[in-house]
């Protein structure tokens, strides 16, 4: 098993892991500029004559290609650029809101929207005696061909017996409470009325319950011949907020994994996005995107899209984690997505997180910085990257092996990032940002990709570190040219 953990290891798992990296010594506003951005939210660009926009386009064409070459402080990260700027929509605005309560309304609209107009009842954690026959009898045929079983879990033995442990498991809990099943369940149609969690909870499954907050609907349905919940959640505390939709296969009902597994079948991408964008708008929540698409690796069959949603004619720029309660401004609150997965044209699960509403438009075009400038403050914060251990605060080291990161930033995106609002922590900005990506290799010292793989004797099975990957570099406000850390939301 290898010990040693490479300085371009360390490199790319602080890239992997982790936001913009935070400008130490600030105070938490919104932007780090002492009140430079609060006041450029009033201005708006200015009218120009021909003669000045053609000479403006001369000296700094917003269509020019950037390229330039440089490290980081410590040389452990060697950055290679090359891309384009963003073309310029016709308006940037800046627009307010707020955490947006998952309402009984909306609830049901969403839940029409994927199971249209069959049936949905109140949740219910008693089963029938049929419902429990069938479920029984799929989770027996799921591993009763071992080969199959082994074939499916990528080869790996010890895998597929863990598998059959847990579905063995399952199937003796299901044949345990058949005797008391009755054969009949008066099933009544969901209220959408919101309720603590433990309303939901299985006692006699559980041994215990315990209220954590949370206000929840759920709700039962069947889709493709194939049981689902529905489940909405609302939470507000001092730290932390949750309003959210989640809906998937009833796992107790369900042999989940052979939902996902491969089809053969090699899906058809732009009639996949079309229905994921389909269910958005029925949905009732705005205008979305597609941000990502990609198929699993292990079941081509499968896609797994991300879709962000428009404000006053601007995506929402994608970025991953909520703001962290320890050191963020406010409450954390994971940012506005909605993720779809989907097998060919099945749909698998749906999960809605970070619900916003819109409370009000601060600029309807606001006035931002040339790309010249923005670029100039993405190159300063990319080569902070890597040089301080975001623990100990410790600045690191060169690699004594001579290994390092390169990373071919090739792509940025203009679009809306949320950041908290000075002396607000209610409510939310989303500005117009640019943010930069790279494609990320950990290389030897002779340049070479290096292979992080390794045996673990733990769990018996080889784990790899993804080289390269895609990462995000850097996000600048567009308004004020200041950095934007999306782990504390400002």
């Amino acid at each position: 098993m290898r010990k040693h953990i490479s300085a371009a290891l360390a490199a790319l798992l602080l890239l992997l892991g982790c936001g913009c990296q935070k400008t130490p010594e600030k105070s938490v506003v919104t932007s780090k500029n002492d009140g430079t951005f609060e006041a450029a939210l009033e201005n708006t660009p200015q009218a120009q004559s021909t003669a000045e926009a053609e000479s403006d386009a001369a000296i700094a064409p917003e269509s020019a290609v950037y390229t330039d070459s440089f490290e980081n402080a410590n040389g452990s990260i060697r950055y290679e650029l090359s891309l384009t700027a963003p073309e310029l929509p016709s308006a940037l605005p800046v627009v307010q809101v707020r955490p947006m309560e998952i309402t009984p309304e909306l609830a049901q609209k969403t839940a029409q929207a994927v199971f249209g107009d069959g049936s949905i009842y109140e949740y219910t954690t008693q089963h029938t005696k049929s419902e429990l026959e069938a479920a029984i009898l799929e989770m027996k045929e799921s591993i009763s061909d071992w080969d199959a079983l082994v074939e499916g879990c990528g080869g790996d033995e010890a895998i597929a017996e863990s598998y059959k442990a847990m579905r063995e498991e399952s199937i003796a809990a299901m044949e345990a409470s058949y005797a008391a099943a009755p054969d009949t369940v008066d099933r009544s149609p969901c209220d959408w009325q919101f309720r603590p969690s433990t309303y939901y909870e299985d006692v006699t499954h559980l041994g215990h319950i315990s209220d954590n907050g949370y206000q929840v609907c759920k709700a039962s349905a069947t889709l493709d011949g194939v049981p689902f919940v529905f489940d909405a959640s609302n939470l507000e505390k001092d730290d932390f907020r949750e309003h959210s939709i989640t809906i998937g296969a009833d796992s107790e009902l369900t042999d989940t994994d052979a939902l996902w597994a491969d089809t053969g079948e090699r899906p058809d991408i732009p009639a996949v996005q079309e229905r994921a964008l389909q269910i958005a708008g029925a949905m009732g929540l705005g205008v979305w995107r597609v941000a990502e698409c990609e198929s699993d690796i292990n079941a081509a069959s499968v896609t797994y899209l991300t879709l962000t949603r428009e404000y006053e004619g601007l995506p929402m720029t994608f970025h991953e984690g909520p703001s962290e309660a320890e050191t963020a401004y406010g409450p954390s609150y994971t940012y506005e997505k909605l993720r779809m997965d989907l097998n060919g044209d099945k749909l698998l699960s749906i999960l809605y997180q970070g619900a916003l509403e819109q409370t009000g438009v601060v600029n309807e075009n606001v006035q931002t910085l040339p790309f010249a400038d923005i670029l100039a403050a993405a190159r300063t914060q990319m080569r902070l990257r890597g040089t301080v251990d975001p623990v100990t605060g410790e600045a690191l080291p060169a690699s004594e092996d001579g290994s390092f990161t390169k990373i071919a930033v090739d792509r940025v995106e203009l679009g809306l990032s949320r950041i908290f609002i000075k002396d607000n922590t209610a409510e939310y900005y989303l500005v117009p940002t640019y943010t930069f990506y790279g494609t990320s290799t950990a290389r030897s010292a002779d340049g070479s990709p290096i292979d992080y793989s390794f045996f673990d004797e733990a769990s018996g099975r080889t784990v790899a570190f993804p080289n390269p990957t895609t990462v995000e570099l850097a996000v600048i406000n567009a308004v004020d040219g200041s950095v934007i850390d999306t782990a504390l939301g400002y």
